[in-house]
């Protein structure tokens, strides 16, 4: 069994998801929802706070590149761990996202 915990912070129009653990097949859609979530508030500004990811799959980038795709007025940038950032570098979708 694959663990995902997520948690919302800050304000309602600058709001941080906490991502932690492993997204794949099985997690991917409960990360995208929440993700789609937030952004239908229309935050100014949403950060992705995936510092503790520790695996991250096709469905896991499917879910962060819906949420790009959904941002259409918020400023989304992502914090990922070592091993997420350099899933999303050998995919090409760090050129995407703004990853800080």
């Amino acid at each position: 069994m694959t663990d995902l915990v997520l948690r919302q912070s800050g304000r309602p129009d600058e709001l941080t998801i906490h991502v932690a653990g492993e997204i794949d097949g099985a997690t991917a859609p409960t990360l995208e929802q929440a993700l789609l979530k937030a952004l239908a508030s229309a935050p100014r500004r949403l950060l992705i706070d995936a510092a503790e990811v520790t695996f991250c799959d096709s469905r896991g980038i499917a879910a962060f590149v819906a949420a790009w795709r959904a941002a259409t007025t918020t400023s989304l940038s992502l914090r990922p761990s070592p091993r997420l950032r350099r899933v999303l570098t050998l995919s090409g979708i760090d050129t995407l996202l703004d990853l800080i």
